[in-house]
């Protein structure tokens, strides 16, 4: 494994006990994590431009970061963001071109109108480039990965006057080295994959990358990157069970590219409720919470219903008192009224919002799907039950229960043939079924049932499921937590271990 490039001495992150520096007292401050790639590209091009003493660099805790960060300085929760001039501004590829044009220093994007033109279609296609290779790990991952490799390697034979992508160093290897980087490092220790083999360019690429302090010095150490996939990827791979790999491995776009904002807590304000803004309370860990957000999300409603994420654990008193008196989530804030229970929430998404429509015309997949929904309580009753006897076996009635669902319509993978509120009301279930099954009882809940295992793999191409996934190593953690106690799977309440899982 590459060794990590020299760094200075970089200052610990901010999190939430951390005071904040005095903001817009003039001083030019680049908020970053150490660990995002789209952070790492305004990192490297404030680097290169030697803007060191004119830019101070605020790292920021992602999984701890400080409430003020969002209140006093961008809204928007995430990194990179930039304090300049009396305002914050977002958004990597934004924000390089920001530091280029506003900056003293070597300029980063050439004159010549060919190499511009060439640029700005490298970096438009930037997003899909990385893209495609998160998908790729779904299946053959170095068989699918090649043509974006192959892209960069032909890219990289465009100009002849340098190794980079245009000639010579520029913007668009900034866009570019974070994310390659990852999938380098991934590829090697994961698949045994040089992903520069047989790509002269894009090794040479590389290799001239890594004599750029202002690159070396961003740089991820490999090993954590290797021992955050092993974490969130690897926990449960045997020999009848190597699905995980592919279910989870889209996780890991998530991780990178969905930032998402803490849950608030008991010390936290209350949104300006009945403001006209409609929101959705989840938690994220919640399987009920997570059928209405994949619905939100699915229906490209995210300007429209704003998250609003909840810690259950420690659930502020104003989500009782003046949001919803059921204190539990999902709920709604819609037209001056909240709304609960995650089953007529997903309908009431659908209906009273634009977007794909998620229940059929059809009046036999109507008929259907409303006798798939009704079960579904059922389905995971049975499920629940399953795990205080022989779980494997007392299980598999449910499991053959989808398998045969699966087989009512051919003209597609899912439950009524196309995806709809059918999919989104059993998956968040089946997602912490599938992990606990295999990670506990080494079953894999797809052998045997090729239609629950096409399923599976469909509904995880979807990017409105796999943005609200969950990170299995947490889901077997608190499986395992609550398995200590084992009277909890007495409770009367089937939906209690459900909540567990």
């Amino acid at each position: 494994m590459a060794s990590l490039g020299v760094r200075p001495v970089l200052p610990p992150p901010l999190t939430s006990i951390s005071d904040p520096p005095p903001l817009f007292d003039g001083t030019t401050r680049l908020y970053i994590s150490y660990s995002c790639p789209y952070a790492q590209r305004v990192w490297i091009a404030r680097n290169y431009k030697g803007l060191q003493d004119k830019i101070n660099l605020v790292p920021i805790n992602l999984q701890d970061r400080p409430a003020w960060y969002k209140e006093k300085v961008y809204p928007e929760n995430k990194v990179p963001s930039l304090e300049h001039n009396g305002k914050v501004l977002g958004e990597s590829l934004d924000l390089i071109k920001y530091v280029d044009a506003n900056f003293e220093g070597t300029p980063l994007f050439p004159s010549d109108p060919a190499k511009k033109e060439f640029g700005e279609q490298l970096i438009s296609h930037v997003d899909t480039f990385s893209k495609d290779l998160f998908v790729s790990l779904k299946g053959d991952a170095v068989q699918q990965a090649s043509p974006a490799f192959e892209y960069l390697e032909n890219a990289l034979g465009k100009f002849d006057d340098g190794p980079f992508l245009l000639g010579q160093f520029s913007l668009v290897d900034i866009a570019y080295i974070p994310f390659v980087e990852r999938f380098q490092i991934v590829f090697a220790e994961v698949f045994k994959h040089d992903i520069t083999e047989g790509r002269p360019k894009l090794a040479t690429w590389f290799e001239e990358l890594n004599k750029l302090n202002a690159y070396t010095e961003t740089r991820v150490d490999p090993q954590e990157i290797v021992d955050l996939f092993k974490k969130r990827f690897l926990f449960v791979i045997t020999d009848q069970y190597d699905i995980m790999t592919n279910m989870v491995l889209l996780s890991y776009l998530n991780y990178v590219i969905s930032l998402r904002p803490p849950p608030l807590t008991s010390t936290s304000d209350p949104p300006p409720l009945f403001d006209g803004t409609t929101r959705l309370y989840i938690s994220y860990s919640c399987p009920y919470a997570q059928r209405v957000w994949i619905t939100r999300n699915y229906k490209g409603l995210q300007d429209k219903i704003k998250l609003v994420p909840i810690d259950l654990q420690d659930r502020p008193a104003w989500y009782k008192e003046k949001v919803y008196p059921e204190n539990k989530v999902p709920s709604l804030e819609h037209n001056g009224k909240v709304l609960g229970e995650s089953l007529d929430l997903i309908k009431y998404v659908d209906v009273n919002f634009e977007g794909t429509p998620l229940v059929p015309s059809d009046p036999a997949k109507k008929e259907f799907g409303e006798h798939l929904i009704s079960h579904v309580d059922t389905f995971n009753k049975d499920l629940n039950s399953s795990l205080k006897g022989d779980p494997v076996q007392q299980a598999s009635p449910s499991f053959e229960y989808l398998e045969n669902a699966l087989g009512k319509f051919d003209d597609g993978p899912f439950l009524l043939g196309q995806f709809s509120l059918v999919d989104i009301a059993y998956i968040p279930f089946i997602e912490r079924y599938q992990i606990v099954f295999a990670e506990l009882f080494k079953q894999d809940i797809a052998e045997g049932r090729p239609k629950l295992a096409a399923w599976i793999e469909e509904v995880n191409k979807i990017d409105a499921y796999t943005q609200t996934k969950n990170d299995p190593q947490e889901i077997a953690d608190k499986y395992k937590k609550r398995l200590l106690v084992p009277n909890i799977f007495l409770n009367s309440d089937p939906w209690i271990v459900a909540g567990f899982l």
